[in-house]
């Protein structure tokens, strides 16, 4: 009769199952008192961790966001709404977010408190007094001072301030108090907790180091129990254990062993045989596999057994491999003939559209030719208007912006004009304003600008709305247009949508137009306004499209905007008239950056 490893194994398991009863008994006893007040201190700490600490952190945020809420409240209601945009938002945060996120953690937390009535009256108390504070905020103050022209409202002005100092600063300062207070008891609370929970932690400790020592003592003589039985049994099991772990190891790695293990009489050595039995598969297996992945289908291969599923799968690999070899050398053949030929039909697409852009680019670049042919030359502008610069950026290569000089009699006319939008659209528009403008003036003796807005609207209909019914264009233009009489230093304006600014003694007079654009409605239902204009020495008026202040850019890609655009024009107004153009045109490449310039740019100054 062999001796098995089953037996082996089995004799020196029951023998150390001897030693773990003792063992259990030992430290059964002992666990079960440190259990006990285990239990204890981790339902104190539960308390300490889920209710105490947590609260008092809420009502320290509470405070902190209250008294940030009563600091921004102050600098909305006393200061001009063009420096508190920041205070707003950080402000609308804590009253929309922050104080009724404390106040709903402390609502839920106080039923878990476990102290007298007082504390939760007092909480009730802020909550209301929060919520009217709020309320009293958005309706008198919030929604009052909304922006630049409400703080120039006295009546507006002296009612928010009066709802502060007589509503909302007494409310906060007394919600303070009584959190102030609210937090003082929780943080009596919160000491006596923790001495509570470190007596509890220093019992616990205690029961557990009688506990370790209990374990440590009964694991020693386990163990000593367990080496003497574990070298008993390994001096007949490991060295065929060990041959065994060689031989798995090299097959983990993928290295198939060139030698066999000598099998013992037992157990193990019915495992060497089958190691020994299964290397021979994969050696057989692993050239019958290189041999098919050089597309050998032919080479010999019989599985191991009946019952050898990976031999008999690779006889079916084989057959499958060999066919989708044949039907994709087909499919490749297919495949690359259809390559070839949408490869020579791109190619011929992409011809003819080279073609069509270098035509259409052409003819852009000719109609660009048409459009300059309309603007007036720098040398006629300077000689009617010597002191003046033209700034003209169009987006494009044409342009739906256009300036126009003439001159009639003793008064010198200059406009700047914004046709609908910007390309080739516009350019088309750009000619029909230039010839309108040369007709009403030049041939029919007109230099009066609201009449000739009112004549440029009517022709611009009749050129543009000739069309069947239901079909009549809508486009049109905006357009800042001056008359100035020489001899008289009297200055004209007319607009459509586009303002003049004029600029006298470091102020910017702002002449606002007419807020309906040339060819947008039925000639004679309006009329243009005229406005005159006294000029002094050293006035400086600009005419301009809304190209510049609607230009994104800066850090935030923001618009430039009228009011820094009328800061920067204060800022050059000292400056001789091409210095002004340089300084113009180089902030708006600065402030353009790496933003696509969205609309052409037209900005015309004149100084007198």
């Amino acid at each position: 009769m062999r001796f098995t490893v089953g037996k082996k194994i089995g004799v020196g398991f029951f023998a150390i199952g001897l030693f773990l009863i003792v063992t259990f008994g030992i430290t059964l006893s002992v666990l079960k008192d440190a259990e006990k007040t285990l239990q204890t201190s981790i339902n104190n700490n539960k308390n300490y961790t889920e209710v105490g600490q947590p609260s008092v952190d809420e009502l320290i945020d509470l405070k902190f966001n209250i008294t940030n809420s009563l600091k921004y409240i102050q600098h909305i209601t006393y200061n001009d709404t063009r420096s508190d945009a920041l205070e707003r938002t950080q402000l609308n945060q804590i009253l929309v977010y922050l104080l009724p996120q404390n106040l709903q953690v402390l609502d839920s937390l106080k039923n878990k408190w476990n102290d007298n009535e007082e504390n939760i009256k007092s909480l009730k108390k802020i909550i209301k007094y929060v919520d009217s504070t709020t309320k009293v905020y958005y309706k008198e103050i919030g929604n009052v001072l909304t922006g630049f022209e409400s703080y120039e409202d006295g009546i507006l002005l002296f009612e928010a301030q009066t709802q502060y100092e007589l509503i909302i600063e007494p409310l906060l300062q007394e919600v303070g108090i009584d959190v102030h207070k609210l937090l003082t008891s929780k943080n009596g609370e919160l000491e006596l907790q923790k001495s509570i929970n470190s007596a509890s932690f220093e019992e616990t400790n205690y029961r557990f180091t009688l506990l370790f020592w209990g374990i440590l003592i009964a694991g020693l003589l386990l163990l000593i129990g367990t080496l003497i039985i574990a070298t008993l049994t390994t001096i007949s099991i490991t060295k065929p254990v060990q041959e065994l772990k060689t031989f798995l190891i090299a097959l983990g790695k993928g290295i198939i062993p060139d030698q066999h293990i000598t099998p013992s009489n037992d157990e193990i050595g019915e495992m060497a045989v089958a190691m020994n039995n299964l290397v021979d598969g994969l050696e057989q297996t692993t050239t019958f596999a290189n041999e098919v992945g050089k597309s050998n289908f032919n080479h010999p291969y019989k599985p191991l057994s009946e019952n050898d599923q990976l031999g008999h799968a690779l006889l079916v690999m084989k057959d499958e491999l060999a066919e989708s070899e044949r039907v994709l050398e087909h499919k490749v053949i297919e495949r690359t003939q259809e390559v070839v030929r949408q490869k020579e039909e791109i190619e011929h697409q992409s011809e003819k559209l080279e073609e069509l852009y270098t035509d259409i680019t052409a003819s852009i670049r000719y109609a660009k030719r048409l459009q300059d042919s309309i603007l007036p030359q720098h040398r006629y502008i300077k000689s009617l208007l010597p002191e003046s610069f033209v700034l003209f950026k169009p987006k494009d290569i044409v342009s739906g912006d256009f300036y126009w000089v003439q001159e009639s009699g003793s008064k010198v006319l200059f406009s700047a004009l914004d046709c609908t939008g910007h390309g080739v659209p516009g350019a088309f528009m750009s000619l029909i304003g230039a010839n309108a403008l040369s007709t009403i003036v030049v041939e029919n003796g007109i230099n009066k600008p609201s009449i000739i807005l009112d004549e440029l609207n009517r022709l611009s209909n009749e050129a543009l709305n000739k069309s069947t019914e239901g079909n009549e264009v809508r486009d049109g233009m905006d357009a800042a247009l001056c008359s100035f009489d020489r001899t008289t230093n009297k200055l004209e304006y007319s607009g459509a949508n586009n303002p003049l600014y004029l600029i006298r003694n470091n102020e910017v007079i702002q002449i606002k137009a007419d807020k309906f654009a040339i060819a947008s409605f039925e000639p004679n239902s309006y009329n243009y306004t005229n406005h005159e204009i006294d000029i002094q020495k050293g006035d400086v008026v600009y005419l301009f499209s809304d190209g510049y202040p609607d230009q994104f850019g800066g850090e935030r890609g923001k618009k430039f905007l009228y009011k820094k655009f009328r800061e920067l024009l204060i800022e050059i107004k000292e400056k001789p008239m091409v210095e002004q153009k340089s300084i113009l045109n180089t902030r708006f490449e600065n402030w353009r950056g790496i933003h696509e310039q969205v609309d052409d740019v037209l900005v015309l100054g004149v100084k007198f």
